[in-house]
């Protein structure tokens, strides 16, 4: 191997060592499957779910509990009633509610102050939804951080 060859081995290993690490910067994709479930990033690349972490709000069916501390309801007036429907297998009984009140006592970290809730979230990912993706170093698993936000129509 003569000096040349031995320059252009050399500055292939150097170039070899001084690459820059793959991004691992957030990039925006679009689901174009639910089930199962896919999501396109650029032109032509789709990752599977078997390439996906997927941050738990974002599928249906996903719950939280909640403490309510205070409430505020609009309707309460004749025109507009917020109502309450009881299901009942005699029939449904519809009623407008008056007030809705949560106990108050001095001591505002008492339980007596909360009212505990469980949320379930309907609004897991759609096809068309934008999502937010971050790849990890080796580009092979993709976290779903996020829907990205839309503006509402005006």
């Amino acid at each position: 191997m003569d000096s040349i060859d031995r320059l252009a081995k050399k500055i292939a290993e150097m170039q070899k060592e001084n690459r820059n690490p793959p991004s691992t910067a957030p990039r925006v994709g679009k689901v174009v499957s639910v089930t199962p479930l896919k999501i396109q990033y650029g032109d032509s690349i789709i990752l599977e779910r078997r390439h996906l972490i997927i941050g738990e709000s974002l599928m249906p069916g996903y719950k939280r509990t909640v403490e309510l501390t205070e409430l505020q309801m609009s309707g309460l007036d004749e025109k507009y009633p917020a109502k309450i429907s009881f299901y009942r297998s005699s029939g449904d009984i519809q009623e407008r509610i008056t007030k809705l009140a949560i106990p108050i006592t001095n001591n505002p970290d008492s339980p007596e102050n909360k009212i505990k809730a469980t949320i379930t979230y309907t609004d897991g990912l759609k096809v068309g939804d934008q999502v937010i993706l971050q790849p990890d170093e080796s580009l092979k698993l993709w976290f779903v951080k996020d829907r990205v936000w839309k503006e509402p129509d005006e």
